[in-house]
């Protein structure tokens, strides 16, 4: 199980905040986004942004960026708290009608871990700060893991599996890594000689090794005595690869010829990496991409409404941002965007 998408900088240590407190005015509106024909309410996100205030004072961090001179902390952390609130509210819509959960193992096992690196009491002690629950904070990390299950049903629907299958069967020099003795010559003749030495009766690799320190034209081997270290197969030339991997561990290669000049090899050892290992790469650097180019998507096609007090959800970088005189998408004057405040 991986950890949910927006504690991992937490627990990495390189983020985190703090959410501002009411400013006064007037009430904020009864709703600040509506988001896949559901309602985000104010005193939602200012829950939410309770329990990010809390993570992010774990490091004594704001909650969000200020945008201009006079814009508040308040503000800023609550336009973060609502991008947030925007994609796990997309991220339930779509869980809820492709039968996709959280099992309540994986929330405690988060919330265990999570607590084992920050400090359970320190983190009961700012969420009570922030006039939230260990019940707010849970359900923040069940959201945060409900999205990246979402992102991962999205990288499956999008990586092509069959295809993957079969570049892994017809490219093995792409997955495998090559641990092998080389002795390099200039002409295909001495190449045979060396052949005919190290391939002798009773020969062991002792006595490859030590021919090649005596033979060998390859820079390094007077550092390595022809062995080279566990090397991706892509790294070699083409043709030193290809020898290699239509070897066995302990094969001695006839001569195979390279712009370097002639190499016989013994090849020590061959690792393929396991095609469950190369589709779970390929899964996470679709899932990179496809959560957001979805995101981007049920906005686009109007899913996405954020009341302009609060600012306007920008497409590009995934987050709420501040309106402003100047910006052409403003719908409304943002002197009314005070923040929600936590509710007491």
């Amino acid at each position: 199980m991986h950890p949910p998408r927006r504690l991992v900088p937490l627990v990495l240590g390189t983020v985190v905040l703090v959410l501002a407190t009411a400013c006064g005015g007037a009430a904020g509106p009864p709703a600040a986004a509506h988001v896949a024909g559901t309602d985000v309410t104010d005193a939602e996100l200012a829950v939410t942004a309770g329990v990010f205030e809390s993570l992010f004072g774990l490091q004594h961090a704001t909650c969000g960026r200020t945008d201009g001179a006079d814009d508040t902390a308040a503000a800023a952390c609550n336009r973060y708290s609502l991008a947030a609130m925007i994609q796990f509210r997309l991220a339930q819509d779509y869980a809820s009608k492709n039968h996709i959960t959280v099992a309540d193992a994986d929330l405690q096992q988060t919330i265990d871990g999570f607590e084992s690196q920050v400090g359970k009491a320190t983190l009961a002690t700012l969420l009570q700060m922030n006039n939230v629950t260990h019940d707010d904070f849970a359900q923040l990390v069940r959201l945060s893991l409900l999205e990246n299950e979402v992102a991962n049903a999205l990288a499956t629907a999008k990586v092509d599996l069959p295809q993957l299958r079969t570049t892994y069967q017809q490219h093995p020099e792409q997955y495998a890594t090559i641990t092998a003795d080389h002795i390099l010559v200039k002409t295909k003749a001495e190449a045979e000689t060396v052949y005919q030495q190290v391939t002798r009766p009773g020969a062991t690799r002792a006595d490859f090794l030590k021919l090649a320190k005596q033979v060998s034209i390859d820079p390094s081997v007077a550092q390595n005595s022809g062995a080279l270290p566990a090397t991706p197969a892509t790294k070699f030339v083409k043709p030193f690869a290809d020898a290699a991997l239509a070897m066995k561990p302990g094969d001695i290669s006839r001569p195979v010829h390279t712009p370097f000049g002639w190499h016989v090899i013994h090849l020590v050892n061959e690792q393929i990496t396991p095609f469950a290992q190369v589709k779970d790469q390929a899964l996470k650097q679709a899932q990179a991409n496809a959560f957001s180019d979805w995101v981007r998507q049920q906005d686009q096609a109007g899913a996405i409404v954020v009341d302009p007090s609060f600012g306007r959800f920008d497409p590009a970088t995934l987050q709420v941002v501040r309106i402003t005189s100047t910006d052409p998408s403003a719908t409304a004057s943002p002197a009314s965007g005070s923040p929600t405040s936590p509710p007491s």
